[in-house]
């Protein structure tokens, strides 16, 4: 993989999230739930450029405490969404909170790695989706491959994930963040990025994959997107 000048290298976070002794399960739970506004673009994203049908069966790759699944089902009631998680702490999350917003009807937790999804058949799913799962993912190219497997011919995918390649306004607003966002969520906010690609860099994994030909990747100030062409 080529190297990108003036960006530093990419440190692996790992695979699955789960309780530190400095934060919680319940604090990340709740940074996370502070994020709804972000969630409900990426939804809308999905929902009206994207535009998915209202019965579309919907995975979730790394849904974590479940939010932007809690979002979906709300403004799309006649879907039926199931999230893969491999942690365990997130699963136990994900499920009381969905319990707790009283969508139980319409999502489903399970545990699984997206690298080798076997439980799912070809050509199953409608819709595939994630947001901030990518940097997390050992083997991308096993994982985009598997989304191409298990998505219909002429199913949608979405791909939401911060980049490392910041520019000066990305980098400004969390240099000011540091004086308003607690320390542990500035910490996994800062491990996060560096985890992230760069355009180039995912643009290249991508095309070793069987998504080769079949996607688009835009850039806002912190995220990257990818989805079909």
């Amino acid at each position: 993989m080529s190297k990108t000048k003036n960006i530093p290298p990419r440190v692996p976070e790992g695979e699955a999230l789960v309780e530190e002794p400095d934060f919680t399960i319940e604090e990340l739970n709740q940074a996370f739930k502070k994020r709804i506004k972000e969630y409900t673009r990426f939804v809308d994203y999905i929902i009206n450029d994207l535009k998915i049908k209202d019965n579309s069966k919907v995975l979730e790759i790394g849904p974590g405490p479940a939010w932007i699944s809690i979002v979906f089902v709300k403004k799309k009631p006649l879907i039926n969404l199931i999230g893969l998680e491999i942690s365990d702490d997130m699963i136990q999350l994900a499920k009381e909170n969905i319990k707790n917003e009283a969508v139980e009807k319409h999502i489903e937790i399970i545990k699984g790695d997206a690298k080798n999804m076997k439980k799912f058949e070809d050509n199953c799913f409608d819709v595939v989706i994630t947001h901030d799962s990518l940097h997390h993912w050992e083997d991308p190219i096993m994982v985009f491959n598997e989304i191409e497997r298990v998505l219909k011919n002429d199913g949608i995918f979405c791909i939401a994930d911060g980049r490392r390649d910041l520019g000066l306004g990305a980098k400004l607003i969390f240099q000011i963040a540091k004086f308003v966002v607690p320390k542990n969520i500035r910490y996994y906010w800062k491990t996060s990025i560096m985890a992230g690609y760069t355009h180039k860099e995912i643009t290249e994994i991508l095309d070793q994959s069987n998504l080769k030909n079949k996607y688009l990747v835009k850039t806002d100030l912190f995220d990257l997107i990818i989805h079909n062409k």
